[in-house]
């Protein structure tokens, strides 16, 4: 069945039907329900392939998202989604295996399915990862959330998480913490810019070397931080610690707990759900995800409309300060001033 089926049995014009099936033009009362009643009846489904080709536009958006198991991840994509929604589009969600893949043929994929735009979890600082992003910028939009790449019609939004990790380090180290034990686990763009910072903040305010460890592990990076803490504990000298993660974070409290090192502050990153569910709740730097998802929607319905938008917005970073940081924080400068 199509559109002429539907008008001969409603007895209007292809052109009425096609109005009331794309809610466009002027329609009266009588003719809509005569339309609507016998799409009802005979179970029609406009063809959105067909539609596409005609109007230009899928009302699709693409979202490449790493490892979809991750929270860090799994949450911008359902914020984007219920944004996107809202603002009259599909989803079409494509999960990569790491972040180290090839993004070309996901790229092409959504190419392929004549998608509005692409939005992307994050990105590495890989070259090819660069090229295939300007390639598929030549296609559609790219929009990056919470990574930057350069290029034509490739946009933005991140958080200075570079400033935050710093930060963090400048904290501690004015407290009395100098020697900031370091952990991540991904490459990402986001985790070399957290990186950078806590080395600037190193550098800058405290009177130890850097102590940097990387964690990965194919099931779980919270697990192998805490067999990694308990290992250090005993053997390497170290008095506070900041993570690229909350998960790592909390693997580090929970082994620094079990060899009653209370004493040890920790701050993850991210500000998850994960760090609220901690016993006791975990401090955290607040990448302002939520806010991000936000503005990487509205400067995407900005450029689909065909007005000018800003190729990078950066946001600011806050710590959230929660359970024992504070205490841990003024007890340690009493000490570094001698009061007890």
């Amino acid at each position: 069945m199509n559109i002429y089926d539907i008008a001969c049995l409603a007895g209007v014009s292809t052109a009425t039907v096609s109005r009331v099936l794309n809610h466009s033009g002027r329609v009266s009362e009588a003719s809509r329900k005569k339309v609507e009643e016998v799409i009802a009846r005979e179970g029609y489904i406009p063809n959105a392939f067909a539609h596409n080709l005609n109007t230009k536009k899928s009302r699709t958006i693409g979202i490449i998202c790493p490892v979809i198991s991750d929270p860090n991840h799994a949450y911008p994509v359902a914020e984007l989604s219920k944004l996107l929604r809202a603002n009259g589009f599909e989803i079409l969600l494509i999960s990569t295996v790491s972040n180290d893949d090839s993004k070309r043929p996901y790229f092409v994929s959504l190419i392929n399915r004549q998608v509005d735009a692409a939005i992307l979890i994050g990105c590495n600082c890989s070259r090819q990862e660069q090229e295939d992003f300007v390639y598929a910028a030549k296609h559609v939009p790219v929009f990056v959330l919470n990574g930057k790449v350069e290029g034509p019609n490739i946009y933005c939004t991140l958080c200075d998480e570079k400033s935050a990790a710093e930060q963090v380090v400048k904290k501690f180290t004015e407290a009395g913490y100098q020697r900031v034990l370091y952990l991540y686990d991904s490459e990402t763009y986001s985790g070399e810019m957290k990186l950078a910072g806590y080395k600037e903040g190193m550098r800058k305010y405290s009177q130890a070397e850097p102590l940097v460890v990387q964690v990965q592990d194919e099931l779980s990076s919270f697990y192998k931080t805490l067999d990694t803490v308990r290992d250090m504990i005993g053997q390497v000298e170290f008095d506070a610690i900041l993570t690229a993660d909350d998960s790592l974070a909390i693997g580090a409290v929970k082994a620094l707990g079990e060899a009653g090192r209370r004493d040890v502050p920790a701050v993850g990153f991210n500000n998850t759900i994960l760090s609220r569910c901690a016993t006791p709740e975990l401090s955290s730097v607040d990448n302002r995800m939520k806010q991000q998802c936000a503005l990487t929607v509205q400067t995407l319905l900005s450029v689909l409309q065909g007005e000018k938008a800003p190729a990078c917005v950066t946001l600011d970073a806050q710590l959230i300060e929660r359970g024992p940081l504070q205490k841990q924080l003024e007890r340690k400068q009493s000490e570094k001033n001698g009061v007890l």
